[in-house]
């Protein structure tokens, strides 16, 4: 179940990216490579460790907190599935 709704959260965050045209290149990037970061995990067990993921995932809630609350709300919930599955 908690694979399904990470998944779920990852479309949504594609979505927020899509839309997000008020993120800088730079913003728009970080993410674009955090959302191929967490697919790759989920699919492959991926190359970046658990603690460089939820490190990245929190780095980004503190920098998106105040100017995108809607992104930063997808980012918070994919945090906790990411802990619940033990990444």
């Amino acid at each position: 179940m908690p694979r399904a709704e990470l998944e779920k959260l990852l479309d949504e965050l594609q979505q927020e990216l899509a839309e997000g045209s008020s993120l800088d290149d730079d913003a728009k990037a970080q993410l674009a490579a955090l959302h191929a970061s967490i697919g790759q995990v989920l699919t492959e067990g991926g190359d970046q460790s658990p603690a460089n993921l939820a490190e990245t995932v929190s780095g980004n809630i503190d920098r998106f907190e105040t100017s995108h609350p809607a992104l930063t709300m997808v980012l918070g919930r994919i945090a906790d599935i990411l802990n619940k599955l033990g990444i």
